[in-house]
């Protein structure tokens, strides 16, 4: 009995980061979040460029249509974490009408100043493994392209569940390596190498160069779908599905609390 407790203990104390170190991007892990902070906070004013750039004009169409499909209706209280400048929490805004509430919570101050440029005002730092909510706090739960920077997935999403409701849902919207070879090489090509340059002389910002590199690092080393799924489940979310769209370019992730 003593060794199966031992056991259960140490099984739940495995860390399952989203993706192993990048070195290059910083020499410890304890630096990763300052780093990623750092890094946000000098691209934050240029980040809806990349919005534009990669969904091509429909990426508001298509966050409002995630949303709308997970569930979230008029009157509900969400929370959106690692909203950036807030594209996911405008379109959780319009969804849940004047009868619902929104709050995004990012833990990069030049995110929030550009979030704050838009119709949210209930934007707060914080980090999504660490949340200011008492338990049963929200009825949705939102994450638009930021799985890739949590420190652990298991930590994170334990997290999520605490802050949501009985019933609640979890929608975790993610940009991912194609299953396509073809595609792999040519969203890496574009997104990496083109749209790094592009960026870094259109605006003048060299850090936009290092971002779309992290970008594509984080997606090219994430752990498989198979994982993130595992991991819901381990923490205690309920129909855990994932739907993917373009070779699984572009996933959804969704669970719900029981």
């Amino acid at each position: 009995m003593v060794d199966q407790m031992k056991k259960r203990s140490v099984t739940a104390e495995v860390r399952v980061p989203p993706h192993p170190p990048l070195r290059h991007y910083y020499e410890r892990n304890e630096l990763r979040q300052s780093f990623l902070n750092d890094l946000f906070n000098r691209t934050a004013s240029h980040y809806r460029l990349i919005d534009k750039a990669t969904a091509f004009g429909s990426g508001l169409w298509y966050r409002r249509k995630a949303l709308h499909e997970a569930g979230l209706a008029p009157g509900m209280r969400v929370l959106d974490v690692a909203c950036g400048p807030g594209l996911v929490t405008q379109c959780a805004l319009d969804l849940v009408g004047p009868t619902g509430h929104v709050i995004g919570l990012d833990p990069s101050l030049g995110m929030l100043r550009e979030g704050k440029k838009g119709p949210c005002r209930n934007l707060i730092r914080a980090v999504g493994e660490q949340l200011p909510f008492l338990d049963h706090s929200f009825d949705f739960l939102s994450m638009g392209y930021a799985l890739r920077h949590v420190s652990d997935l298991q930590v994170a999403f334990r997290e999520f569940r605490r802050v949501l409701k009985d019933g609640g849902t979890i929608l975790l919207l993610e940009i991912s390596i194609p299953r396509s070879a073809t595609l792999s090489c040519l969203s890496r090509f574009y997104l990496k190498i083109v749209l790094g340059a592009v960026f870094a002389v259109t605006t003048g910002n060299r850090d936009m160069r290092t971002l779309m590199g992290y970008w594509w690092d984080t997606m090219e080393h994430c752990v498989p779908p198979g994982r993130i799924l595992d991991s819901l489940r381990e923490v205690g979310f309920v129909r855990c599905e994932l739907k993917e769209w373009f070779s699984g370019l572009l996933r959804d992730y969704r669970a719900v609390k029981e």
